[in-house]
């Protein structure tokens, strides 16, 4: 691989450097134009833009967002209610008798009025063949009659968790029934390629893949060909099998490795299920998914494999009762457990966090989406909550070591990083540079990297990105990504399509 040089610049984390060098899938150079420029033939202008070191997003749903993408699921993200239900519709009149349709993304907090999708409309929809649409956060869907009739099973096996006359179904019922209608393998594949190049597109570089019900070893076989590094955490059902052959968290190859095992504490506020202290502001107050000596367990017997643990927990009370498990365990601070999304922990629990030497992954995207007057927090939790959610800032002057992730919602750490240093609220803001690093080295960290990784430096792989434009608070909201490489090939090229 021929040597490059990418000029004219700004390089992130190298005050007065405008260029870097590339060579034989590292970075073999970084400074001024005027000292690099005459030892290497191939140059590129990148016309004032800002090269940063490529986005590790440390929670994503890949093979999800890559069957939306092929028309395997169908998107209705962004839609309105009866947008959304028209296009089910016409991707149902598609469909041949028995075939099922799944429609993922509806948000019913952008729509007025705010209600959810009910069986009764996706009966009128969709007749005649099983249809369900999953809320964007995955933790709630709205089955018709005719997939509740298929599935009468879950129904039976977890009657809390499934309103049959609403066609609600919540939590593991919801993973339950996707579970039986499953793409095969060469589907995967595509879906993954599609939603690498997704990731490329967006300078992504490296993503955490929360696997599901896909068997993850399908996702890492196809790594080596994605052009893209992944990360594999499967859910923790899997340990047992995983661990008697003798795999464990870090094993792999520079394409894909083994991250953590995922654990559910709660659901999501959304779904109003996410276990919270005080009562959502329309009564209840959630639900914890396993009893905590469950979880201490879990964590303990992924520790005896040398395994990571990834811990879903939104509320206070998932929050405290993943804490309690982690001290019940005596967990080891060396397999850098994580807590995830941790959306509302308590000034007491963050610093329990940082005591216990968890790290965590939190989505900023999310305050974005739903954070400040009107949205859906302010609407789930009421105001104080709202200002109190996702609270960036007393993470991170607390050391706990904090990782991005983007959910795929929406896959852009863009976004995500507009989201957090303009959020409504001063504890959900924190500087441009802690933004960059949670979606760069802190994310590697979260897998084991060292802290090398994730940072643009003589010597480190050349996974990196180029903006259309300089970086600072003020226009972050408006650039995009112009050039993508991932060891030193170019994997996206936007300037040919400016």
């Amino acid at each position: 691989m021929e040597a490059v040089l990418l000029f004219g610049g700004q390089v992130w984390g190298h005050p007065g450097s405008d260029a870097v060098v590339v060579a034989e899938g590292r970075v073999v150079g970084i400074g001024c134009t005027e000292d690099l420029a005459g030892l290497v033939a191939t140059q590129r202008d990148v016309g004032g833009g800002a090269i940063l070191p490529g986005f590790i997003d440390g929670h994503t749903h890949l093979v999800e967002s890559g069957l939306a993408e092929i028309g395997w699921r169908l998107d209705v993200a962004g839609c309105g209610r009866e947008e959304a239900l028209a296009r089910m519709a016409a991707a149902g009149r598609l469909r041949t008798k028995g075939e099922w349709l799944f429609a993922t993304g509806w948000d019913e907090s952008r729509w007025i009025p705010d209600a959810r999708l009910r069986r009764s409309e996706l009966d009128r929809a969709v007749p005649g063949i099983p249809a369900v649409a999953v809320r964007v956060d995955g933790h709630l869907a709205v089955a018709n009659s005719e997939a509740l009739n298929l599935t009468q099973d879950v129904a039976k096996g977890a009657p809390q968790l499934v309103d049959v006359e609403l066609g609600e179904i919540r939590e593991a019922a919801v993973f339950a029934v996707l579970a039986r209608v499953r793409p095969d393998d060469a589907t995967i594949r595509e879906a993954l390629r599609a939603a690498a190049r997704s990731c490329h597109r967006l300078g992504i570089t490296t993503a955490h893949i929360m696997t599901g019900s896909v068997d993850p070893l399908v996702i890492l076989d196809a790594a080596p060909g994605l052009r893209l590094r992944v990360v594999i955490h499967p859910p923790v059902d899997r340990l047992e099998v995983l661990a008697r052959d003798g795999v464990r968290s870090g094993q792999g190859n520079a394409w894909g490795r083994w991250g953590g095992v995922k654990l559910f504490a709660d659901g999501s506020i959304g779904a109003r299920n996410a276990a919270v202290s005080l009562p959502y502001e329309s009564g209840g107050r959630g639900a914890l998914n396993c009893p905590t000596a469950w979880l201490s367990e879990r964590i303990a017997a992924a520790e005896r494999s040398g395994w990571q643990t990834i811990t879903h927990a939104i509320g206070d009370r998932a929050i405290g009762q993943v804490l309690d498990a982690h001290r019940g365990a005596g967990s080891d601070r060396g397999l850098r457990h994580r807590v995830e999304h941790y959306e509302l922990p308590t000034v007491e629990q963050i610093q329990d966090t940082a005591q216990l030497g968890l790290a965590v992954c939190m989505q900023p995207n999310f305050v974005g989406n739903w954070s400040g007057a009107g949205g859906l927090y302010e609407t789930a939790l009421g105001g104080e909550r709202d200002a109190a959610c996702n609270p960036f800032s007393a993470v991170i002057a607390a050391g706990i070591p904090l990782g991005l992730g983007s959910d795929g919602m929406p896959l852009s750490p863009l976004y995500g990083i507009a989201s957090v240093v303009r959020a409504p609220h001063e504890g959900q803001r924190i500087p441009l540079e802690d933004a960059i690093r949670g979606y760069t080295e802190g994310s590697a960290f979260l897998s084991g990297g060292e802290p090398a990784q994730g940072r643009l430096a003589p010597g480190g792989s050349a996974d990196l990105l180029v903006l259309d434009g300089p970086l600072d608070v003020e226009s972050i909201g408006r650039r995009s990504v112009t050039l993508t490489l991932v060891g030193g090939e170019l994997v996206y090229n936007g300037m040919e399509d400016a």
